[in-house]
């Protein structure tokens, strides 16, 4: 019996130690090719991010001006340390070219280089401001990305502060690559509840269903490296400007997306809130739809103290009151500015309010400006 379960371990092991080879392989493969042979790794560049802005005004007539170019800028990665077949010492590691659209900037990097790009390991897209604020141009380059099989929806989206390629020349101070340091920087991100990233995908849904509030991180050079300055807001696939960081920080919050938020009552003052639940609710008020904020959560505080349940009290009232002023203001300006209902409660109005939901069905934007907003905040302060 013990020889024969002897016998029985030695063939598992072999048959684990074949698996094992047959897994690696694949996998390599998959890294290097997505299923091509080895030798083509020599012919095929593969860019960690992308960016794309729109050619600078030309003069001339509107025609002229409506037509500009793409310039597309890429950042590659320094194959020779991935494979001894992937030297480059030929191939910049960051470049740009222009042509009317992705399919002849894709041409002209085959014809300059010898080499097909391959967008399979691309981690970022920056796109520039004179393109997101560009709807048709847009639609035409998402439209393109739908149509490449190479290029995956869930690859994460930014909008360049001053231009895409800018941002792609910041990699003295990012240890190379461009595409591997903002796919870090967005998971170090610890405030929200779930990853609320913009990506490629989102975008595309955007321009499809256009009905809903779509927030792109903005990045601007500090120090030599990218940093999120901003959120561009896009909303029915319309650009509507660029909220500050803590505008949508308060965005996020009424919408649920937030594991902690900041509150910073008095300049002394600031606490971390946690375990943050938020309710939206939708009725009618002599015509007008009002949503109701409710949100509760849970501050621990990171500075000043608390030496009384009288100032535990006063403390969680001062916050209370901070965060409702803010939302109150920021929903306000939002909505005014640039029609946005900061909640964005037209995407769930058909479970909240099915009368407002046929009143207002394929009208996103008549209730977004029309949207009114009152904001209940409770919070209990856990340092006492």
């Amino acid at each position: 019996m013990k020889k024969n379960k002897a016998l029985d371990i030695g063939k598992r092991r072999k048959h684990l130690s074949f698996k094992h080879k047959v897994l690696t392989a694949a996998f390599l493969g998959m890294f290097f090719l997505g299923g091509c042979e080895s030798a083509e790794l020599e012919q095929r560049s593969f860019p960690l991010a992308v960016g794309i802005d729109l050619q600078e005004t030309v003069e001339g007539n509107d025609r002229e001006a409506r037509e500009r170019n793409l310039v597309v800028s890429f950042d590659f990665p320094d194959l020779a340390q991935i494979s001894e077949k992937g030297k480059t010492t030929d191939t910049p590691m960051a470049m740009s070219l222009e042509g009317m659209d992705m399919y002849h900037i894709d041409k002209s990097y085959e014809n300059n280089t010898n080499r097909i790009l391959d967008y399979n390991h691309i981690k970022a897209v920056v796109l520039g401001k004179n393109l997101i604020s560009d709807a048709r141009r847009l639609r035409s380059l998402l439209l393109a990305w739908e149509q490449q099989e190479a290029a995956a929806r869930n690859i994460s989206l930014f909008v360049g502060g001053s231009s895409a390629a800018e941002i792609l020349t910041l990699t003295q101070e990012t240890e190379g690559s461009m595409g591997t340091y903002l796919e870090e920087m967005l998971e170090s991100q610890k405030d929200f509840r779930q990853k609320k990233i913009a990506t490629i995908g989102s975008l595309i849904n955007q321009w499809h269903n256009q009905d809903e509030l779509l927030l792109i991180p903005v990045l601007t050079e500090r120090g030599s490296r990218p940093a999120i300055t901003g959120y561009a807001a896009v909303e029915n696939f319309d650009y509507c400007g660029i909220l500050t960081v803590e505008e949508a920080m308060e965005t996020f919050l009424c919408q649920n997306l937030l594991e902690s938020f900041l509150c910073e009552p008095e300049w002394d003052e600031a606490a971390e809130i946690s375990n943050i639940q938020t309710v939206l609710s939708v009725d009618e008020a002599e015509g007008t739809p009002v949503v109701t904020v409710s949100i509760k959560g849970q501050g621990r505080m990171k500075t000043g103290q608390i030496n009384s349940v009288g100032q535990q009290y006063q403390v969680a009232q001062r916050m209370e009151k901070h965060i409702t002023a803010n939302l109150q203001e920021t929903a306000a300006r939002l909505r005014e500015e640039y029609g946005v209902d900061i909640t964005n409660s037209y995407v769930s109005l058909g479970g909240l309010n099915r009368g407002l939901y046929w009143k207002y069905q394929n009208r996103p934007q008549e209730y977004n400006k029309r949207v009114e907003h009152v904001f209940e905040v409770d919070i209990e302060i856990l340092d006492w």
